[in-house]
């Protein structure tokens, strides 16, 4: 089967509360609830059914032209790795029962769904696919350092597997939220690869989790492991003109020309301190910053190399670029950033 857009499936907690009505809890009714119901930008801002359409959204948003957050309701499916509901008060979290006894169905579930990406939010829901399916060596697009994120097989082709925490915990604001730009330049790189069939050309190992992780050679190192057609459109391709804009204000580097090391643990630099970086380095300010896309955003660039605005109210408005965009392209220009 063919498919434009990336199939991303959620697998989440419990459902914490439910309907009485059984009517009201058929899948139909869900489905048309979500769909047709539901005000996504009436939802509290920090809660975990908001922070879910917005990853979604923020996933998508390079397949869909004009493509708002209120629009990713109709993108992504959910799965709870629980499928009773205690209906505690508060919406407590339910018994650990619950998850044994479901978690052997989730496998089937999400073969069913066969998505692209899968997110899984809170540790019950990281426990329904661990070491189930292979798991494929990562590739050189993911940073070691964003070790939630693994690419894992399902139905014989790659899926990128990202773990996150459960919306309604700080862990997933200072960890998985910071690393949503880094996220999205994984998912267009894998639609990319997997749209020109080269997701993982020539791939000699994969890490099967059911036998203690161990690496097995593949016998026959000559072919590639896993191809799918699909029908996506060839603007993967392209390079982008314009800017993208910036969900939350970033925390970035203070120093006026940061180094590596002051790099650390951050996503994003200004434009300003990028071409600082270049000026310090013998390079002219205006090569490197048209590299990202010039003052105004319209001279054409790679994806990863697209700027990012913040123009909302609260903080000055200003421009920041991904810093492994920038570290990528002074190797590629010979410069040597330390």
């Amino acid at each position: 089967m063919t498919h434009e857009l990336p199939r991303i499936v959620f697998v989440s907690l419990d459902s914490g509360s439910a309907e009485t009505d059984p009517v009201l809890k058929t899948l139909e009714s869900v489905r048309r609830w979500e769909e047709e119901g539901e005000n996504v930008l009436g939802l509290h801002r920090n809660k975990h059914w908001y922070r879910t359409h917005e990853l979604a959204y923020t996933l998508l948003r390079n397949f869909v032209a004009d493509f708002r957050l209120e629009e990713a309701r109709h993108y992504f499916a959910h799965v709870n790795s629980a499928k009773c509901c205690e209906n505690k008060p508060g919406r407590e979290q339910a018994s650990q029962i619950l998850f044994d006894n479901c978690r052997r169905f989730i496998p089937g579930e999400l073969e069913i769904l066969d998505p692209d990406i899968i997110i899984t939010q809170g540790k019950w829901g990281k426990l329904a696919i661990d070491r189930v399916f292979p798991q494929l060596v990562s590739p050189d697009y993911i940073p070691e350092s964003l070790s939630e994120v693994k690419v894992i097989v399902i139905n014989n082709h790659p899926v990128i597997w990202i773990e996150t925490f459960h919306p309604r915990y700080t862990g997933f604001h200072t960890k998985n939220r910071s690393h949503y730009s880094q996220y999205e330049m994984i998912v267009l790189e894998l639609m990319t690869r997997i749209s020109s069939n080269h997701f993982l050309p020539i791939t000699d190992s994969i890490v099967t989790p059911n036998l203690n992780s161990e690496v097995l050679e593949k016998q026959n190192s000559n072919k590639h492991i896993y191809k799918r057609e699909r029908q996506m459109t060839n603007r993967f391709d392209q390079k982008v003109i314009g800017y993208k804009e910036l969900i939350e204000y970033p925390d970035y580097p203070s120093s006026e020309y940061p180094t590596k090391a002051d790099c650390e643990g951050y996503t994003y630099i200004s434009m300003v301190q990028l071409c600082n970086i270049a000026e310090k380095l013998n390079q002219k300010r205006k090569i490197v910053c048209d590299a990202f896309g010039g003052d105004n955003g319209d001279i054409p660039v790679q994806s990863d190399r697209q700027a990012w605005k913040w123009k909302q109210p609260g903080h000055k408005r200003k421009k920041f670029v991904l810093i492994s965009a920038a570290e990528k392209y002074f190797r590629e220009a010979g410069i040597d950033w330390k």
